[in-house]
């Protein structure tokens, strides 16, 4: 029964992304992607990380602004920053 309902819904997503044009079938795979990713990090943050969980939540909000890749680049110039003194 499982299997059945596994098919069926595969069916309609293969479905649904024949009626996107191409430009969201890309916005799709990022957005799987970050689904996956997402479980695979939150899995490796303690439990009472918020700040760490917060930020991951940001992923791919911020559509063309690079939002992770930016706060990722200014906390490793903070660090350098910090090192130096």
């Amino acid at each position: 029964m499982k299997q059945h309902s596994n098919i069926h819904a595969e069916q309609e997503i293969i479905e649904r992304l024949r009626k996107l044009p191409p430009q969201q079938l890309s916005e799709v795979i990022q957005f799987i992607d970050f689904v996956a990713d997402r479980r695979k990090v939150m899995a490796d943050f303690p439990k009472g990380d918020d700040v760490k969980a917060s930020i991951l939540s940001l992923r791919g909000r911020g559509r063309g602004e690079k939002l992770v890749e930016n706060l990722l680049r200014s906390r490793r110039e903070d660090q350098m920053h910090d090192e130096r003194k």
